[in-house]
Order: C-alpha cells, then structure tokens, then sequence
C-alpha cells in the first residue's frame, strides 16, 4: 500500500464562530485529505525506447517539437536549467535542480509536482488554478530520467481540484528501468488510481511525478534519481512522430524548436504606484523615508538592509505579525494588483507548529461596513524559490471561504484600510520584507511599447502584434516584425482607434511554422493625445555592473534610471547563454553616489542587487533596463559572463 496524503490546508470554523476582527486564523486549523491507494504494476502502458542525449548526425527527417504545457503556459520548458523549473517546496523529499537536472532522493512517497495548487490559496505565479492543463491539448507524458534501482515502480496522478481528493484524482503506475531512460505514455490510455478519474474529463490544476512508491531496500538510502527534461505535450502524428523530443539533433531525426514565447510588456508592475502617487514614495522597505508612516503589530523589526526589514514575530499574538500600511480613500477597482518581494528563513511548511504558517495575507477595510475583509492565503515559498510575486485582487474572488460578513470583496470598493501579515507561524519566525505595493494597469497617452522575447530563439523568426478592447475582435498593429534575440520592441499608436483599456497579445513564428501566441500579463489603458516625440534621451540608462557566482547562487549588481521617472526602476535580467532564458526582474533601490556624480539626474537609490540561481557551467547574464513613460525600447544595460561551478 501506498499512502497518498494530499497537502495540507486550514480548515473551516465551525458555523457561527466567526474570527474576531483583525485576530489570525490558527495555522494549526488544517484540513488533510488522506488518499490511500493500492498501486499495481500498471498494465498495458508503453514505456519508451531508450534514448540518449542528441548527437551531432546527418539527420533523415526534420520535424518541430510538439506543442507542450509548461513552453505555452511559462515560455520555460521543464528543462531544469533554471530554478523557476521546478518548485523544490513541492517534493516529498528534498529535491535540487542543478547541472541542468532535476535531482531527487529515491525514497517511496517521493512526490515532484510539476503542476501544484493549494486550495485556499489566492492562485498567483504557476499555480495551476491560475493556468490548468488542457486535456484535450496535451495528451502526452515523456521525460528522461536516470536512476540506479530494479524493480521499482513510478506513478504518475492528476487532479481536478485544488483539494486534491481521491474523488477528483486519477492516474496510473509504471515500471521504473535501471539507468537512464525516455519514458512516454498516452495519458489517456488508462487511468487505474483514486477515483480513476480520465485524463480527458476536465483541465487538470495538479499533476504529479512520483518516481518511486514501493518500499525500497536498505542500500536504496542516498540514492537519487537524476531527471533531465519532462515534457506534458501534446500527442505526436504521422508527420511528427518524435515531437515528443526536446528540439535537438538525434541519430536519424532532427527536432526543431517551437517558441517559448514571453510577453514583457505590458505588464503589472508597470501600473501606477499607489504609495508614489500619494506620497511620491513607493513602500520600499530598504528606506526608513519611504516607509516612515508604516506601523508594525505583533513584531520585532531587527535591522533593515538591501533586503528591506528583517524581522521578527513577537507578541502578543505572535502568530498574526501585521504590517499597517498607510491608506486613505482608494479605490479598489483602480488599484487592484497587489505586489510583495519577501523572504523567511526556514523551510516552507503549512502546519501548525512552530516553524509553519508560511503563508501571507493581506486584511483591508472598506467604506460602508465596519466588518474587515480577510483574504485569503498568499503562499510564500522558502528562500530558494521565493521570488516578487503579484496578485490581481479582482481577478479572482480575493476573500477568505470562511471571511467575516458582509463579504465586500475587493473590486468596486473604496478601500480605507489595509495591513500585510507576513505568515502565521506560532513561533518566533524571522521574515525579510523588501516591498509591498499596490497597482493601477499601466497607462499611457497616444502611444507605448510592446516587448516581448523568445526563450527557444531562432533566427527568421517572425512576430505579428495585435490589440483589443473588451471582448471586440483583435486588431493588428505590427505584421512580420523580425525577431531577435533578447528584448524585442513594437511600438503601440492609439492613432484613430478609441481610447480605453486594451488587451495586447503577440503571435510569434518559427521558420519551421510553428508558432505561439501569448496575451500581455497586463491591459494597457490608451488615453487619447499628443503623440511625444521618440527619441533616445528618454531611454533608460545604466551598467551592468557585475555576475559573481557564489554558494547562494550568481549575484549581479549594476545601476539604472530612467529619465523620465524619480521612482524605482526595473532591470529584466536574462541568460543569454540557454537561449536568453528570463532570470526575472530587479528593481533599483541601493544608493549610488558615483552613479549620481556621473549622472545628476540620477535618483540616489539608482542601483540594484540581487542573487539568481544558474545550473553549472558557463553562463552570459545580461541585464536590459525597462523603459518607463516616453522611450523607445528597453535597452541592453551590459551582458557578464560567469562560470558556476
């Protein structure tokens, strides 16, 4: 037997006892689906041929990669060249991605969810609530693993819901090979575990590896599996019968790249600031000046650095520590994506023992009730996998299931209060707070700029760019631009279209014909006027400063600013070595006085630092600063080459 017990999350109050204003809800209050499941060998399953690494040969046949989730959904294939592939918090074990490789201990109940959701959880980043497999698209599992044991067993399991129940599960068993093996099979064969529910029978929001479930043997103790790529795709034909294959050159066939498509811009974080627009500070807490009117409950504040505060829980309620944000009058339809950059230290658990409780929320007040409105969780991942991460509070239904009343919400209200929580750990939990912001969508008059990049570029690729407002039909703006590699830019001219809010989505072509088409992860609102005149003095300015590898990881420093703004400015950083893969964004908040002496229209806080994880071996990091108002394009800030050893 082989004891599937589902992730934890709170559990509901009884009816009729609410929580009190403003007290925390007990981490402690958790809510476990235990799935117990009999696993069989599975019958009837093709496990692949054996298939080495590509090599260099005359090829016979040409043929694209198939269509596959994780390139579509994140412009990033599950190749475990970056941390962002894989969420080590999800694992049964300690799990590493390293040397371009998924490495996990092979010990029974090992559990790799390369698709995770947590009910009760606002869906943010790669949250499968937030972006489902579709069925019907992807109906193929292939990957490359190499592990050292005989007679094992694997498994694979999906799910419907966020619970993860037995009832909303399916999924099957296969036989695991000794040493390094291509495994695929047909989804929808056969679904054999849980409630065998079929692969076609809904989007799936969780989708789980788990490369070993039977007891192992003493010598099995420190032994790992090594996984090379995982691709969810979509089902091979008559024309394409290895497109089951990352893109590569291999004996006899050769597979070429689809796109990896990311739309840039227009995005969140380019919205109007609410704390800038009010105080012409953003609540950045690397500055005590920035964040003076801040109040803290339930905390400790120990020092403040490049990483904001560091601080610490303390009483009386040391499980509700509070950030008391200042807010008067805003309105919630204006202002709705709320944006946090935190660290913890320790591990990601959810219990309620000291040490869990890592999760945030944010508790805000509206006009006409007095009741707050508690929202619910927003998980924070442990330092590894934790990143800035942003949240659309009219998006989705924002309020705890289990939220006082009446249930107000977010969206069309006028908010007059709002607080931050950090987690709700019962014991004395130490947390980095670096920035906590509040967004309009990003506006701009008579004209703005798309960008966008490819992370499988390929030279004669070509991208067609078109806009929309509401559920109208799209119109097109850029047909056949060239694109490069890196940041690629299309200039966006309201023209005689009507002013309003405008979706932007990009098509992009290989010369092979295969394509992707991805929508802006932000509207942009186009107001009518004046186009300003373009020009390169209005183009962000900077350094790539410096790419040092270290135990942490490579930390990059350099300085930015942009001409047209005293506010933060954010630097793109991407690996130019694996394709230009996006190593995500930085903002400038260190103070530079060189920087200001060379450049006095430079604000102080013009530099920047962060730390990125890159596997081994040789990598070029390269740094693009991101236009902000007038402009015409995200410039290159400098490229460094670092080895990671």
């Amino acid at each position: 037997m082989h004891d599937d017990t589902s992730i934890q999350r709170p559990a509901p109050r009884a009816p009729g006892v609410p929580r009190a204003p403003g007290a925390p809800r007990a981490p402690g209050q958790r809510r476990t689906a235990a799935v117990a499941t009999a696993i069989a060998v599975a019958v009837g399953l093709t496990l692949g041929a054996v298939v080495g690494a590509p090599v260099r040969a005359s090829a016979a046949t040409t043929e694209s990669e198939a269509a596959d989730y994780a390139s579509d959904a994140f412009g990033d294939a599950w190749d475990f060249t970056s941390a962002a592939d894989f969420n080590t918090d999800f694992s049964g074990t300690p799990a590493t991605v390293s040397g371009g490789a998924l490495k996990v201990g092979l010990t029974p109940g090992d559990q790799l969810f390369l698709v995770h959701s947590i009910s009760g959880s606002l869906a943010t980043g790669r949250d499968g609530a937030r972006q489902p497999v579709d069925p019907a698209r992807y109906s193929r599992l292939t990957f490359s693993m190499d592990q050292p044991l005989t007679k094992r067993i694997g498994a694979v399991y999906w799910f419907t819901c966020r619970e993860q129940t037995a009832a909303c599960g399916g999924g099957f068993t296969f036989p695991v090979v000794q040493g390094p093996h291509v495994y695929t099979f047909d989804l929808a064969k056969q679904s054999t575990l849980l409630a065998k529910v079929p692969w076609r029978s809904g989007k799936k929001v969780v989708f789980r590896l788990d490369p070993v479930v039977l007891p192992g043997n003493a010598g099995d103790t420190g032994k790992q599996a090594s996984i090379d790529w995982v691709r969810l795709h979509a089902a091979p034909d008559a024309s394409h019968p290895h497109a089951g294959m990352p893109a590569g050159t291999y004996p006899g066939y050769t597979v070429t790249q689809r796109p990896q498509l990311v739309v840039d811009t227009p995005n969140p974080t380019q919205g109007q600031d609410y704390a800038t627009a009010t105080t012409g500070r953003p609540w950045n807490f690397t500055s005590a000046t920035a964040t003076s009117h801040v109040k803290y409950s339930n905390t400790t504040v120990l020092s403040r650095d490049s990483r904001g505060i560091t601080a610490r829980n303390a009483g009386p309620h040391q499980n509700d520590p509070q950030v008391h944000l200042p807010v008067s009058r805003m309105a919630g339809s204006t202002y709705h994506y709320l944006q946090w950059d935190m660290r913890y230290d320790g591990p990601f658990d959810l219990s309620g023992s000291a040490g869990g409780g890592k999760m945030a929320r944010a508790i805000w007040n509206v006009a006409g009730t007095g009741t707050p409105q508690i929202g619910n969780d927003l998980l924070t991942y442990s330092n590894g996998n934790a990143a800035e991460t942003s949240v659309d509070l009219t998006a989705q239904n924002p309020l705890d299931e289990d939220a006082l009343t009446p249930k107000a919400g977010w969206a069309g209200q006028t908010i007059t209060g709002l607080r931050f929580d950090p987690n709700e750990d019962p014991g004395k939990a130490v947390w980095h707070l670096k920035s906590v912001h509040l967004r309009a969508d990003p506006a701009a008059t008579g004209s703005t700029t798309v960008t966008f990049h490819d992370n499988a570029w390929v030279a004669g690729s070509t991208a067609d760019v078109t806009v929309r407002t509401g559920s109208g039909a799209w119109q097109r703006i850029a047909t056949g631009v060239a694109v490069t590699k890196g940041a690629n830019s299309v200039p966006f001219r309201l023209g005689s279209m009507p002013a309003g809010k405008y979706a932007v989505q990009v098509t992009l072509r290989h010369p092979d014909g295969s394509s992707d088409n991805e929508t802006a992860g932000a509207p942009v609102v186009m107001k009518a006027g004046p186009v300003a005149s373009v020009d390169r003095s209005h183009d962000p300015v900077g350094r790539l400063d410096s790419a040092t590898a270290g135990s942490g990881g490579v930390t990059v420093t350099g300085w930015a600013y942009d001409p047209d703004t005293r506010n933060p400015l954010a630097v793109a950083l991407y690996d130019g070595k694996t394709g230009t893969k996006s190593l995500g964004r930085v903002s400038t908040s260190l103070a530079r006085p060189d920087v200001v002496r060379a450049h006095p229209a430079a604000p102080a806080a013009s530099g920047y630092s962060t730390t990125v994880r890159l596997s081994a071996g040789t990598h070029d990091v390269c740094a693009y600063g991101i236009n902000v108002g007038a402009g015409s394009t995200n410039p290159l800030l400098g490229c460094r080459s670092v080895t990671v050893r």
